[in-house]
């Protein structure tokens, strides 16, 4: 590796490390397993808009991972949208005990999943071929679902509610200005009993637009939302 790359190979776990997240060399390696089968898959289909690895890494794998010090170890997690594999193969990769199930709709998407998926040898992990909203039969009661880019909050927090456990945790990415985004959700975060647990605020490496991911929990009947 080049001198420039080894520097901002530095500059990403120095940002990681901000955040709690160190990776060990194990997950260093899938991680790049997974990066490399994405941008050789990009130069044949159109995954993600991003073309090169240090744009993939820096724009679309550091932030998926800054949920990973709130999740359980174990437990069952679904990820709903899950597009290019963001965040759920990183996270999976981190949290490699939680039983995990992808939602996505585009079958180059599916397969792409399943390629990596076997290309890194995650266990307990499947790929579920729809739109969540179409889906029926799919159990309920997950301690984590998460999220990326799916819809606005609203309709998310409707779509996914339902199929979390109480106490479960819902991870959202989303844009800057956290009490609006709340403020326009509250109805149907109430409806599902999902109070706000904690925000991390962060801009990522060379970009300047701030970003935040929420953190919801569903809250037990007899706690009301906060």
């Amino acid at each position: 590796m080049a001198g420039s790359g080894k520097r901002q190979v530095r500059e990403w776990r120095l940002w990681l490390r901000r955040f709690h997240i160190d990776l060990a060399g194990d997950q260093m390696e899938r991680i790049c397993v997974f990066v490399d089968e994405l941008v050789r898959w990009n130069k044949k289909m159109n995954l993600t808009g991003i073309s090169s690895k240090a744009g993939i890494i820096n724009d679309l794998l550091l932030d998926s991972l800054l949920p990973v010090p709130y999740l359980p170890e174990t437990g069952c997690f679904l990820d709903v949208g899950s597009g290019s594999g963001f965040p759920a193969i990183p996270l999976k990769i981190l949290r490699p005990s939680l039983i995990t199930r992808l939602v996505e709709p585009k079958k180059k998407k599916v397969s792409f999943l399943r390629q990596v998926i076997r290309l890194t040898g995650l266990k307990e992990i499947e790929v579920i071929e729809g739109r969540i909203q179409d889906l029926t039969g799919i159990r309920q009661g997950y301690d984590v679902i998460t999220s990326r880019a799916l819809s606005h909050l609203p309709r998310l927090v409707k779509w996914c509610g339902p199929y979390l456990s109480t106490d479960g945790l819902m991870v959202c990415f989303q844009g800057s200005g956290r009490d609006p985004i709340l403020r326009e959700t509250r109805a149907v975060l109430d409806r599902h009993r999902l109070g706000h647990l904690m925000s991390i605020p962060y801009i990522l490496p060379k970009k300047r637009r701030p970003r935040q991911v929420l953190i919801l929990k569903k809250q037990d009947m007899s706690i009301q939302s906060t």
